[in-house]
């Protein structure tokens, strides 16, 4: 049975196994700084080790490199691009802690030292989530394929408390002074974002082809929305109006575009960058997403069905919908 004489710690913290190997003695990372986690593994190399000494074939070893290959083949073309994008950015912070490790040696205390320093660096909780959440993917899909016994990912996520934004209500005399600073393009996008509630790239990502402004009243179409389901708008004569004085381009099929004629990429970052110009240090507490806020408050306080403010909004549940009833008795200033 092996010991803690077998064990071999570097001066960064790091547990090494010491064997024999042929004669002579051996040192191989454990990649772990915890000694609980550094005897379990332990084991597995002398078992390993022994294995070789009487020739019987180990299984293969399949690597973190591997598994995520296998997960992006099977899963990633189901996955609509945004979500890929932040997939990938998740999986390039992920590499760095677990490039080249068999996937079978991966434990729930490598993961928790995983969270750990991503906290360290200040990365949010809802970050940290995100990442943990497309390991818990990829071990899965491992999982599957027999590389795995278990997924060491979920209970480290239960740590992790999912934490709401504050709801900030952009006040009716800052967003007036927010759209006479804004460029003429991007002034309607804001506009259209606070008069609907909808989501950020569902105004950004709208074609002319998903509005009919000849029926009564005007529709807008959600094509590419949060819960995959399409979503039909009902638009105000106002509303209707102000899309119908937006100069059409034959050169793209998107209703909101810069000056350049491109639609709008990054529009919370934009939004932040507009904020401090038209606002100073008082619009640092708000965020684009804060104008979706600010509609189904009015919405809710003009005495609409919370139904409808749920169907406005995209909510799947009315629930959710809920959490906007303490504020309809406050002012909007």
């Amino acid at each position: 049975m092996p010991n803690d004489k077998n064990l071999w710690r570097h001066a960064n913290g790091t547990y090494y196994a010491r064997i024999q190997v042929n004669g002579r003695d051996v040192r191989k990372s454990l990649r772990t700084t915890d000694i609980r986690a550094a005897r379990k593994l332990l084991k597995k190399v002398v078992e390993q080790a022994e294995k070789r000494r009487a020739g019987i074939a180990e299984p293969t070893a399949h690597t973190w490199e591997e598994a995520v290959v296998r997960w992006s083949d099977l899963q990633m073309a189901d996955l609509r691009p945004g979500t890929q994008k932040r997939y990938l950015t998740s999986l390039g912070q992920i590499h760095p802690y677990f490039a080249g490790r068999d996937v079978a040696g991966i434990t729930s205390v490598d993961v928790h030292d995983y969270t750990a320093a991503r906290m360290r660096k200040g990365a949010s909780g809802a970050t940290v989530r995100r990442d943990l959440t497309i390991m818990s993917r990829v071990m899965r899909v491992a999982r599957r394929a027999g590389w795995v016994t278990a997924n060491p990912v979920p209970e480290e996520m239960e740590e992790i408390p999912e934490r709401r934004e504050p709801i900030r209500p952009v006040p009716i005399r800052a967003l007036a002074k927010l759209t006479r600073r804004a460029p003429d393009g991007f002034r309607d996008l804001i506009r259209f974002l606070a008069r609907t509630g909808c989501r950020q790239e569902e105004a950004a990502s709208l074609e002319w082809s998903q509005l009919d402004l000849r029926s009564v009243p005007a529709t807008c179409t959600f094509s590419r929305t949060k819960t995959r389901s399409p979503r039909v708008i009902e638009l105000t004569s106002r509303q209707a109006n102000e899309l119908r004085r937006i100069l059409r381009s034959p050169d793209s099929p998107y209703v909101f575009r810069s000056p350049q004629g491109q639609r709008y990429k990054n529009v919370p970052g934009r939004f932040r960058v507009l904020l401090r110009k038209a606002l100073g240090a008082e619009g640092d507490v708000f965020r684009c997403h804060d104008l979706r806020h600010t509609y189904a408050i009015r919405a809710l306080q003009q005495k609409r069905s919370i139904y409808d403010v749920a169907r406005q909004l995209g909510h799947s549940s009315v629930k959710t919908t809920e959490r906007y009833a303490g504020w309809l008795s406050q002012p909007m200033r």
